[in-house]
C-alpha cells in the first residue's frame, strides 16, 4: 500500500542522528548538502561579509579608548582578511560543497581574532568586549547556519582559548571568571538548542519535499498514462465504430433484399409457390432478416452513442403524440402478448425539448421489455408528468422484478438476464442500454426502480420546452 508523505516523513526523520541532527546515512546527508548547497551558500555569503563587516566596525572602539589599538587593529584585520579570503573561496565552484567547512574557518577566524582583542582590551572596554563574546557564541550557532556537531566544536574552541587567555592573562577575578563560565554555558545551550531545532527540522522538512516530489511525480506519470490510455481507447473506439458503420452498410443492403424477397414470395405476388410449407419459410425468412436488420441498427445507434457521433435533431414535442406514435408501434406485441397498456398522459403536458426520433426509439424499447417480461394477460403503464425543468415519462410492468446486480446486467450492453423469459423470447440485449444512452444524450441517464416479485418501472426524464 503507498505510504503517505507524512508518515514517509515522520519515519525517515528517525534516521537523525540524536547528537548533531545530522542523517544517520551518509548518502542520505551528502545529498542533503548537495541538494541544499545553492541556497546555503548564498546564505554563508551574505554571513561571512556581515561579520566582516561589524568585526571592522567595532574596531572604532580600540581607536576611542584602547591604548595597543594598532596592535588590535592588526589583529582585526587578519581576522577580516580571512574572512574575506574565505568569502571568496564560497564563489570557486571546487569550494562550494565544502561551505560548512568555510563557515567554520570564518567563525574560527572572527573567535580566535576577538580573544587576541580581549587580552589585549584594558577596562573599560574589557568587560564590554568580554560581554560581546556571548554574541559571537549565539551567532556561531544561530546565525552561520553550521551543523549542530560543527558549530559546537567550534564554540567549544572558542570558549577554550578564551578561559586560556581569561585565566593567564588575569583578566579578572575567580568569582567574575565562575560567573563568566555560568553566562557563557547559557549561551552555548541556548545556541545549541536552537542550532539543533533548526537543524532537525531542515532536514525533516527536505524529506517533507522529497517526498511530496516523488509523490507528484509518480501522480504526473499516472495521469501522463491515463491520458495516453484515454487517447488509445478513443483511438480504439473510433476504429469500432468505423467498422461496425462500414459492416452495417455492407450487410443492409443485401439484408433488404433478403427481407423484400421473402415478402414477395410469401404474398406470392407472382403467383402460388404449389406448397404452404413454402410460404411458412418465406414467412420465416422475412421476420429472421426483419430481426437481424433491427439488431444492426440497434447496434450502429449504439456505436454511434459511444462514439459521440449520434447527432440529435432537437425540437419541441407534444408528450401525448410521443406516446401514442410509440403505442402504434408495439400495439402488434401487445396483441400478441394479450396484455393492455394503460396511458395516463395529460393532453395539456408542457412539451419537450429532443430529438422525436430519439425519445421515440427510448419509449418503445422500454415498452417492447415491459410487455415482454409482463405475464400474459398482464398489465403496462405509461404516464408522464411535468416540473419546473423537466417532464418524466414512466413505465410500470407487473414482471418478475430485478434485483439490484440483475438491473446492473440489465443496462449493460448485450446483458440479459436469465430466467427472466423464454429462450424464444430473448432479445438482442441491447434494447435498455440503447436506451440509457440516449437518455444521456438529452441530460439524464434511464432510472430503473424494481424489486424481485413487484414488477419494474423505468424513467426518462427530458427537458421541458417552450410553447
Amino acid at each position: 500500500m503507498p505510504t503517505s508523505p507524512d508518515i514517509s516523513a515522520s519515519a525517515s526523520a528517525s534516521a537523525l542522528r540524536w547528537h548533531d541532527t545530522a542523517f544517520a546515512d551518509p548518502a542520505k546527508e551528502r545529498e542533503f548538502q548537495q541538494a541544499e548547497g545553492p541556497g546555503a551558500i548564498v546564505y554563508a555569503r551574505l554571513a561571512l561579509g556581515l561579520a566582516a563587516v561589524l568585526f571592522a566596525s567595532f574596531g572604532i572602539t580600540d581607536w576611542l579608548f584602547a591604548p595597543n589599538a594598532p596592535l588590535m587593529s592588526a589583529i582585526r584585520a587578519a581576522s577580516i582578511l580571512v574572512l574575506l579570503t574565505v568569502f571568496a573561496a564560497t564563489y570557486a565552484t571546487r569550494f562550494q560543497p565544502y561551505h560548512q567547512l568555510l563557515m567554520q574557518i570564518g567563525a574560527l577566524a572572527v573567535g580566535i581574532g576577538y580573544i587576541g582583542i580581549v587580552a589585549l582590551a584594558t577596562p573599560p572596554l574589557l568587560s564590554l568586549y568580554l560581554n560581546c563574546v556571548i554574541l559571537i557564541v549565539v551567532g556561531i550557532f544561530v546565525v552561520l547556519r553550521m551543523g549542530t556537531l560543527r558549530a559546537s566544536l567550534t564554540v567549544l574552541v572558542v570558549i577554550a582559548l578564551l578561559d586560556i587567555a581569561y585565566l593567564h592573562g588575569e583578566l579578572g577575578t575567580r568569582q567574575d571568571f565562575i560567573v563568566y563560565q555560568v553566562i557563557m554555558a547559557s549561551a552555548f545551550a541556548i545556541g545549541f538548542f536552537c542550532n539543533y531545532i533548526y537543524e532537525r527540522q531542515r532536514r525533516i522538512a527536505y524529506l517533507g519535499r522529497r517526498v511530496a516530489e516523488q509523490q507528484a511525480a509518480r501522480l504526473e506519470q499516472a495521469l501522463r498514462r491515463a491520458a495516453e490510455a484515454r487517447m488509445q481507447a478513443e483511438q480504439a473506439a473510433r476504429v469500432k465504430s468505423d467498422f461496425v458503420a462500414h459492416v452495417s452498410h455492407e450487410l443492409r443492403t443485401p439484408l433488404n433484399a433478403v427481407i423484400g424477397f421473402g415478402e414477395v414470395l410469401e404474398q406470392q405476388i407472382f403467383g402460388p409457390l404449389g406448397h404452404r410449407k413454402y410460404t411458412e419459410y418465406a414467412r420465416d425468412i422475412r421476420e429472421s432478416g426483419q430481426h437481424l436488420l433491427s439488431l444492426i441498427n440497434d447496434v450502429l445507434d449504439l456505436s454511434k452513442v459511444e462514439a459521440g457521433r449520434m447527432e440529435l435533431h432537437r425540437e419541441v414535442l407534444a408528450p401525448h403524440e410521443l406516446v401514442r406514435a410509440s403505442l402504434v408501434l408495439v400495439s402488434g406485441l401487445s396483441q400478441l402478448r394479450g396484455t393492455k397498456v394503460a396511458v395516463h398522459v395529460p393532453p395539456d403536458l408542457p412539451p419537450v425539448f429532443g430529438d422525436a426520433r430519439a425519445i421515440k426509439q427510448m419509449l418503445v424499447n422500454l415498452l417492447s421489455n415491459a410487455l415482454k417480461f409482463s405475464p400474459p394477460g398482464g398489465s403496462v403503464w405509461i404516464g408522464a408528468e411535468a416540473s419546473e425543468s423537466a417532464v418524466r415519462f414512466m413505465i410500470s410492468d407487473n414482471g418478475p422484478g430485478m434485483t439490484a446486480e440483475q438491473i446492473r446486467i440489465a443496462m449493460t450492453p448485450f446483458g440479459q438476464v436469465s430466467g427472466m423469459v423464454a429462450d424464444s423470447e430473448r432479445g438482442t440485449g441491447l434494447g435498455l442500454a440503447l436506451a440509457n444512452s440516449l437518455a444521456e444524450l438529452h441530460g439524464a441517464p434511464l432510472q430503473l426502480e424494481s424489486e424481485p416479485g413487484r414488477g419494474t418501472r423505468a424513467i426518462v426524464t427530458l427537458p421541458r420546452g417552450s410553447r
